[in-house]
C-alpha cells in the first residue's frame, strides 16, 4: 500500500529520482504488532534461557519470549538444508541449540539460537540411522540426541554429532515393545518415558533402554492410555502428559501414580480444543498448544495467565486485530495504520508499535465501515479508506473525523463492485482499483470522479501487454508510473499518460513469480523499488523499477500475506492473518539527491528554458559513493551516515566545453547526514560552449565463419550544438561480407559503407544496426578482423595554447606486398615537422626496431617489413601536443611467402588500436568457429602470458550475452563491479545491442548495472543470430598508479529471475615494457626504409627524341638502377642520378604526357606534362601557309597567317634552352602578328602555333 513518503518529500521539494538499486539486501524480522504466534503449530519447547520454541506444521519455527511476544522465526517448507516438512517435535540444549524432528523429511535438523542450519541426519528407512516419520526428540544432559521413531516403532539414540549409538523397542504391544511411539523425554535419573500412542500407555526404560515400566492405561483411574500426546519430566521425577480429549494435563510420579490433575481454564471456544503439546518453563507455567492456532500460559493451579495466537478471534480490545487486517500504511510522523477488516475499523500505532487511537465502527453510516480493506495517507495528512462492502471510499482528517465519501454499489461511473486497491498522484487525485467492474477510476482530491480506465481480457488472452484483468491493487511512483497488480499473477507498469512500459511476473514460487491467488498490495520505496505482497507464497518480494528481482522476506509458514507498506527509513511492514509484521535491515542508508542542469539564463535555479545534463558521473568525498544522472539531470547517491561533500565528473574529453557556474567550485557544501536521512536539491549548474561534439563507438556480437552476426554502430553529439552534414563510414575487414542495415547507405570508391545522418542535434544518440557474416572460406579460423567506424565531420579540437603543436599529422596506410613483407606508409598530412619524431615496429607484440623520423609537408616514408607470418604492428609518435593522439599506429596479420609459412594469431589486439579519438572506433575480433556464448573482453589484452598494457591506455570492454535457454528472456540485468583502479571521469558507453537504462551506484568500486527491460531475447533455438547481445564501454586506469598494477574484471549476467552466468576474468598489469630489442627479435635497416619520391619540375617542357630531360626533386635513388623514369608510359633511360636530380633521354615513340619517377620509396607523377617539339618537316597541312618574316631577323619580325583555314589560339615563342619567353592569346579574326624579340639575344628560337587541331613549329634565327 501506499507509503507517506512522497507526501514528505513533496514538502520540501517534488523531484523526479534516479533509482539506486541494493541488490541483495538482507531484512530480519523486528517487532510484531497483535498475537499470532504460528498457523497450525505442532511442537512446543523452552530452553534453558526461557525462550519459547514452536514448530508449525507449515514449516518454520517461531521463537517467543516470556511474554509470548514473536520474537523471530525460520525455516521454510522444502526439503533443502534448514528447510522442513511437517516439523513437530522440538528439542534444545545446555548450549543452546535447537533440534527438529523434520517428520516430512525423515530427519533430524540441529540449528543455532539465531535459526541458522547446522547439521542434519537421517533418511526414510528402517536402518540404524534411518527414520520414518520421527515425531519427537530429545537431547539430554550429555548432548546425545534421542527420537521416537514413530512409524519404525522404536526409539533411537545418538551421539552430539548425529552418529547411532543404541535402539529400543521393535513393533508389538508387550513391554518394551511400541505401536506409533509419538514423544521421549528423560527424567533426572536418565530414564527413558515414551508416549506409545498405539497401545494407549506410557513406558518407561532405564538409562540403557532396559524396560522398567507400563503404565496410564486405566482410564477409569485417570490413566494416560487414550489420552496421552505430550509428555514431560520435571526436576522430582513426576511426569507431566496432556489430555488429547480435554482441556487437561497430568501428572505421575515416577511409578506411574496419578498424583495430580490440572484444568486448563480460559478457551474463549464453545468447544474446548484439547491441548496437543506441552511444556514448562522456570516459572513452573503451562505452556499448551491446540490445534486452532492458539497458546495459552497458565499457572499450576490451571488458571490463564494469557493466550496468544488466533483464540483473540472476536476480541476487539485496543490494539488487537480481528481475523485478517487487510492494509497498512505509514504517515510522515512514522506512525503505523492499520485497517481491522473484522472489526470495521481504523488502529494507529506509534513506531515502536504501541497502541495510540482508533475511529470507526461497523455500519454504513458516514465514518462506519462494512470490512475497510485499504487505506492511504495524502499530502495533507488526510486518511482515505476503501471501504470494500459499501462500495465507498471515506476521507478522514488526521484524527479520524469523516470528511467526505463517494462511490456506490454499480458498475457506471464512480460506482464500485469490490474497490479494493488505491494511492494518489502528483495533483493529489484518487486512483482506485475495480475489481469486479475490471477497471480503474480516478477522483478529485475533493472526490469527484473524473476518470475511467476500462481494459478488459479475457485470462485466455492474458498475454496482453497494455491490459489488466480484474486489477486489485495500484501504485503510481515517484517518477509518475502506474503499476498495477492483476489476477493474472503479474505486475503491469505503465507511464503517468498510459502508455505501457513493462510488464513481469508468472504462476510459481520461484523467484519473481507470485504464488495461486491474487497479489493482494503493492507499494514502492524511497529508491522506487517495487515491493509485492506475494500473498499465498507467503513472502514479499521486492524488484527494481525495471521489474529486475532483488530479494525477498519469507513470512513464518503458513500465513498469508495481505499488504505491504515502506517507511522512510527502509522498515518494512506486511499484514497478515491476525497481525502486523516490522522487519528492518541493518543495511539502512542514507540518501543525497540532486540535479545537473545548464542554467541558460544564469540565474542559479532550474527553470523551463534550462536543460538537463544526462548521464552525468556524481561522486562523494569522502566515499566514493557513486550515481548517475538520467535523462531530466536528476541524481540519487545511496551513502552511509557521515559527513559529505558531493561533485558532477565531468567527461575528461568535454571538459573544456563545461563551465562549473553554482557552485562555481563545482563542489557542494558539506552534507551531514544520519542513518535513514535523505537529503535533496543538491543541484549543479553550468554554462556550456555550444559547438557539437560527435563520438561513435562499434560493436559485434562474434565472428564466425559462415555465420550471420549483428554489428551496431552507436553514434552521438553529445556536444550543445547540432552537427550538420554528418556522415558515418564503416570499413569492414577483409572477410566480412555486409547483408543489410537498418538505414540506407552508399558504397564510396573506397568500398566503405556510407550513412548520411544529415543533422544530429545536440544531446542527441543514434544507432545503426548492420547483418553481416564471415565468409565461407577455409584456413581463415583464428585471424582477427577489425572493423572500423568513423564520423564526420571531424570535431573541432583547440587547445588553450595552440602555439605548442607545430601542425604536422601522421597518418599510416599498410598492405601485405610480395615475399611475404608488409609495406607501411608513413605520411605527414598536415604542416612540416619541426622536429623528429620516434616510429617503431613490432613483430608478434615484440619490439625489432625503433628510429627517429622527420618528414616534411606532403612527404612519407616507406617501410618494407619482413613479416613472414608475423604479425606486424609500427606505432609512430606525433609531435607533441598533437590536439587528438600522441601516436598512431597500424597492425597488419596474415602475410606470408608461402602457403608453408605459419600465420601468426591473437597478436592484433593485444596494444591499443588506433581510434583514440572520439569520433573513430575499431572493433577487433578473432575468427571463432565456437565460443562461450556470455563473456568479457577487453582490448587491448595486454602481452601474451603477462598481460602487460601500456599505462594511461583506454580500456575498451566488451560484455556478449546469449539466452541459451529454451524460452524468451523477458529481461536482462548485466552487473559490472569496476576495479578501484579505474576512472570513473573516462567512462563512455559504446554500442549496445539493445535499448537499456545504465544505474551507477557503489562505494569505491563503481558498480555498472544496465537494465535490459522487456529485450525479451529469443533463445538460442529459436532464433541463433537474434538470441545474442553485447555492451561495450571503454575506461581508462587512474594516473600514478604502481608499476605492474593489476586490473581485474567480470560481469554477472541475470536471464530473468535465473541464478546469474559470471563471465571470465579479463586482466591487464599497466607496464610500459622498455623499448629494448631483442636480438633475435632485430630488424636490419637494409632494405628497410625508403622515402617516397617527389617531382618539383624538369627541363626543358619540350624536347625531341634523344635529348636530354633534367628532373628535379627529392628522395632520388643514386644507384642509376634504383630510379624508374617514365614520360607517358615510356621509359627513358637514366644518365645521371644524385638525391634531388635525376637526367635522362627522351626516348623514341614517347608522345607528350605525364613524367613519372619509381623508387624502391614509392612513385612520385608530375603536375605537368612534358610536349615533344617537333623537326621543322613535322609542319601539319594546315600551317604551310604561315609566313614569318623576315627570317633571319634582327629581332623584330611579322608573322602573316591570314590564309590558313584554321583559327589559331596561342603562339608561344622558346628559347635554344627550352624555356617559354613568350605566351600570346590570338583574338578570333585576327590575321596576323607583330613581334619584337630585339632584348633577347641573338640565337635559334622555336615559335609554337596551337589550334584545336593541333599544334606546329617554326624555327627562328635572331642575328
Amino acid at each position: 500500500m501506499r507509503k507517506y513518503l512522497r507526501l514528505y518529500f513533496l514538502s520540501v521539494s517534488f523531484c523526479l529520482v534516479c533509482t539506486s538499486v541494493l541488490w541483495g539486501q538482507q531484512y530480519s524480522f523486528k517487532k510484531q504488532i497483535g498475537t499470532t504466534v504460528t498457523i497450525h503449530p505442532n511442537g512446543i519447547a523452552i530452553d534453558k534461557n526461557g525462550y519459547i520454541y514452536v514448530t508449525s506444521r507449515w514449516g518454520s519455527v517461531s521463537k517467543l519470549n516470556a511474554d509470548g511476544r514473536l520474537l523471530s522465526f525460520f525455516g521454510r517448507k522444502g526439503n533443502g538444508d534448514g528447510e522442513l516438512s511437517a516439523p513437530k517435535g522440538i528439542a534444545t540444549d545446555q548450549n543452546g541449540y535447537v533440534y527438529i524432528a523434520d517428520v516430512g523429511n525423515h530427519r533430524i535438523q540441529k540449528f543455532d539460537k539465531n535459526g541458522n542450519f547446522l547439521m542434519k541426519f537421517g533418511s526414510l528407512g528402517s536402518l540404524a540411522g534411518q527414520f520414518n516419520s520421527p515425531q519427537a526428540v530429545f537431547v539430554d544432559k550429555h548432548d546425545n540426541i534421542w527420537v521416537a521413531d514413530t512409524k519404525n516403532n522404536r526409539i533411537q539414540k545418538f551421539d552430539k554429532n548425529g552418529n547411532f549409538l543404541m535402539k529400543i523397542g521393535q513393533s508389538g504391544s508387550e513391554n518394551g515393545e511400541f505401536n506409533n511411539p509419538v514423544d521421549i523425554n528423560l527424567d533426572a535419573n536418565g530414564n527413558i518415558c515414551v508416549v506409545d500412542s498405539g497401545n494407549f500407555c506410557l513406558q518407561k526404560f532405564d538409562p540403557e533402554g532396559k524396560f522398567l515400566k507400563r503404565f496410564g492405561s486405566d482410564v477409569s483411574a485417570g490413566g494416560a492410555s487414550a489420552v496421552a500426546r505430550k509428555i514431560v519430566t520435571d526436576s522430582e521425577g513426576n511426569i507431566w502428559v496432556t489430555d488429547r480429549s480435554k482441556f487437561y494435563v497430568r501428572k505421575f510420579d515416577g511409578d506411574g501414580n496419578l498424583i495430580q490433575e490440572v484444568e486448563l481454564k480460559g478457551s474463549k471456544l464453545s468447544t474446548p480444543i484439547p491441548a496437543l503439546e506441552i511444556a514448562i518453563d522456570s516459572k513452573g507455567r503451562f505452556w499448551t498448544m491446540d490445534s486452532y492456532s492458539s497458546i495459552y500460559v497458565n499457572n499450576a493451579n490451571g488458571d490463564l495467565l494469557f493466550t496468544r495466537g488466533l483464540n483473540t478471534l472476536g476480541d476487539n480490545s485496543d490494539g488487537i486485530f480481528g481475523f485478517e487486517p487487510r492494509g497498512v500504511t505509514t504517515d510522515i510522523y512514522n506512525n503505523i495504520w492499520v485497517t481491522d477488516q473484522e472489526n470495521s475499523r481504523i488502529q494507529k500505532f506509534d513506531k515502536n508499535g504501541n497502541f495510540l487511537m482508533k475511529f470507526g465502527s461497523r455500519g454504513s453510516g458516514d465514518g462506519q465501515f462494512q470490512g475497510p480493506i485499504r487505506m492511504a495517507i495524502d499530502r495533507k495528512n488526510n486518511i482515505w479508506v476503501v471501504d470494500y462492502n459499501n462500495y465507498r471510499i471515506q476521507k478522514f482528517d488526521a484524527n479520524g473525523r469523516f470528511l467526505l465519501k463517494t462511490g456506490s454499489k454499480g458498475s457506471g461511473n464512480g460506482q464500485f463492485n469490490q474497490p479494493y486497491g488505491f494511492d494518489f498522484d502528483e495533483n493529489g487525485n484518487v486512483w482506485v482499483t475495480d475489481i469486479e467492474n475490471n477497471c480503474i477510476q480516478k477522483f478529485s482530491a475533493d472526490g469527484k470522479f473524473l476518470q475511467k480506465v476500462r481494459s478488459y481480457f479475457s485470462a485466455e488472452n492474458s498475454s496482453s501487454e497494455t491490459q489488466f484483468l480484474y486489477p486489485r491493487d495500484i501504485e503510481i511512483d515517484w517518477e509518475g508510473n502506474i503499476w498495477v497488480a492483476d489476477q493474472t499473477y503479474r505486475i503491469t507498469k505503465f507511464d503517468k499518460n498510459g502508455n505501457f512500459l513493462m510488464k513481469f511476473g508468472s504462476s510459481g514460487s520461484g523467484d519473481g513469480q507470485f504464488g495461486y491467488g491474487p497479489i493482494e498490495g503493492i507499494t514502492t520505496d524511497m529508491q522506487n523499488n517495487l515491493w509485492v505482497a506475494d500473498s499465498f507464497n507467503g513472502r514479499l518480494q521486492k524488484f527494481d523499477r525495471n521489474g529486475r528481482f532483488l530479494t525477498k522476506i519469507n513470512l513464518p509458514a503458513g500465513i498469508v500475506v495481505r499488504d505491504v507498506a515502506v517507511d522512510k527509513f527502509g522498515n518494512v511492514f506486511s499484514t497478515s492473518y491476525f497481525d502486523v509484521l516490522i522487519f528492518s535491515t541493518d543495511e539502512l542508508v542514507s540518501f543525497i539527491k540532486g540535479r545537473v542542469y545548464v542554467d541558460e539564463n544564469q540565474n542559479c535555479t532550474f527553470d523551463g528554458i534550462d536543460k538537463p545534463h544526462s548521464d552525468i558521473v556524481i561522486t562523494t568525498q569522502p566515499g566514493q559513493y557513486y550515481g548517475i544522472t538520467d535523462q531530466n539531470g536528476n541524481y540519487e547517491i545511496v551513502v552511509d551516515t557521515g559527513t559529505y561533500t558531493v561533485s558532477p565528473v565531468w567527461d575528461t574529453q568535454k571538459g573544456i566545453r563545461i563551465q562549473p557556474t553554482c557552485p562555481v567550485t563545482n563542489i557542494s557544501p558539506a552534507i551531514t547526514l544520519n542513518k535513514g536521512d535523505m537529503v535533496t536539491n543538491i543541484d549543479f549548474a553550468s554554462k556550456v560552449i555550444k559547438t557539437p561534439y560527435l563520438i561513435s563507438s562499434v560493436s559485434s556480437d562474434r565472428r564466425r565463419r559462415c555465420f550471420a552476426s549483428n554489428t551496431v554502430i552507436n553514434y552521438s553529439n553529445s556536444g550543445y550544438a547540432d552537427a550538420v552534414n554528418a556522415k558515418i563510414y564503416i570499413k569492414l575487414p577483409q572477410h566480412v561480407v555486409f547483408k543489410a542495415a537498418d538505414k540506407p547507405y552508399t558504397i564510396d570508391k573506397d568500398s566503405n559503407y556510407v550513412f548520411n545522418i544529415d543533422t544530429i542535434k545536440a544531446n542527441q544518440p543514434g544507432t545503426i544496426h548492420i547483418i553481416d557474416s564471415v565468409a565461407c572460406v577455409a584456413n581463415i579460423r583464428g585471424l582477427t578482423q577489425c572493423t572500423k567506424v568513423w564520423i564526420t565531420p571531424s570535431n573541432n579540437y583547440t587547445l588553450p595554447d595552440d602555439s605548442r603543436w607545430d601542425k604536422s599529422d601522421i597518418v599510416l596506410t599498410g598492405k601485405c606486398i610480395e615475399n611475404g613483407r608488409v609495406q607501411i606508409v608513413i605520411k605527414n598530412i598536415g604542416q612540416a615537422m619541426a622536429d623528429s619524431a620516434e616510429f617503431r615496429i613490432l613483430l608478434n607484440a615484440q619490439l625489432a626496431f625503433r628510429k627517429n623520423y622527420k618528414l616534411i609537408v606532403g612527404d612519407s616514408l616507406v617501410l618494407k617489413i619482413p613479416a613472414n607470418g608475423k604479425t606486424v604492428r609500427l606505432e609512430a609518435d606525433q609531435r607533441p601536443d598533437h590536439p587528438r593522439k600522441s601516436q598512431t599506429n597500424l597492425t597488419i596479420e596474415g602475410c606470408v611467402a608461402s602457403s608453408s609459412d605459419v600465420v601468426s594469431e591473437g597478436y592484433v589486439d593485444v596494444l591499443p588500436q588506433d581510434d583514440a579519438e572520439p569520433e573513430v572506433a575499431i572493433q577487433c575480433m578473432q575468427i571463432i568457429d565456437s565460443f562461450d556464448p556470455n563473456d568479457k573482453q577487453v582490448s587491448p589484452a595486454g602481452t601474451p602470458g603477462y598481460h602487460y598494457t601500456p599505462t594511461n591506455t583506454e580500456l575498451k570492454y566488451t560484455i556478449r550475452f546469449q539466452n541459451t535457454g529454451t524460452d524468451y528472456a523477458y529481461n536482462v540485468t548485466i552487473i559490472d563491479t569496476l576495479s578501484e583502479y579505474l576512472d570513473i571521469a573516462t567512462l563512455q558507453i559504446g554500442a549496445v545491442s539493445h535499448a537499456y537504462k545504465l544505474d551507477i551506484t557503489g562505494k569505491g568500486r563503481p558498480i555498472l548495472t544496465w537494465i535490459f527491460p522487456t529485450i525479451n531475447l529469443p533463445d538460442s533455438t529459436r532464433d541463433q543470430a537474434g538470441s545474442n547481445g553485447f555492451i561495450q564501454f571503454t575506461i581508462k586506469p587512474k594516473t600514478n598508479l604502481a608499476e605492474k598494477t593489476h586490473i581485474e574484471n567480470y560481469a554477472d549476467i541475470f536471464f530473468d529471475y535465473n541464478d546469474p552466468v559470471r563471465t571470465n576474468t579479463t586482466a591487464n598489469v599497466l607496464y610500459d615494457v622498455p623499448p629494448v630489442i631483442a636480438e633475435e627479435n632485430k630488424l636490419a635497416e637494409k632494405g628497410l626504409l625508403f622515402l617516397i619520391p617527389t617531382i618539383s619540375n624538369f627541363t626543358p617542357e619540350q624536347a625531341q627524341v634523344g635529348e636530354q630531360l633534367t628532373i628535379t626533386g627529392t628522395n632520388y635513388q643514386t644507384v642509376l638502377s634504383d630510379n624508374s623514369v617514365k614520360i607517358n608510359g615510356v621509359r627513358a633511360s637514366v644518365v645521371s642520378a644524385t638525391e634531388t636530380q635525376l637526367i635522362v633521354t627522351v626516348p623514341a615513340g614517347v608522345t607528350a604526357g605525364r613524367v613519372s619517377v619509381t623508387t624502391p620509396g614509392g612513385t612520385a607523377t608530375s603536375e605537368a606534362e612534358f610536349v615533344m617539339k617537333p623537326t621543322a618537316n613535322e609542319q601539319p597541312q594546315w600551317s604551310r601557309p604561315i609566313v614569318i618574316s623576315p627570317n633571319p631577323t634582327d629581332g623584330r619580325f611579322t608573322i602573316d597567317f591570314s590564309k590558313t583555314a584554321v583559327q589559331i589560339q596561342t603562339i608561344e615563342i622558346y628559347n635554344h634552352l627550352g624555356q617559354r619567353i613568350s605566351s600570346q592569346t590570338i583574338s578570333k579574326g585576327s590575321t596576323g602578328k607583330e613581334v619584337d624579340l630585339s632584348y633577347n639575344g641573338a640565337g635559334i628560337y622555336l615559335i609554337v602555333f596551337k589550334t584545336d587541331k593541333g599544334n606546329s613549329t617554326r624555327k627562328l634565327i635572331i642575328k
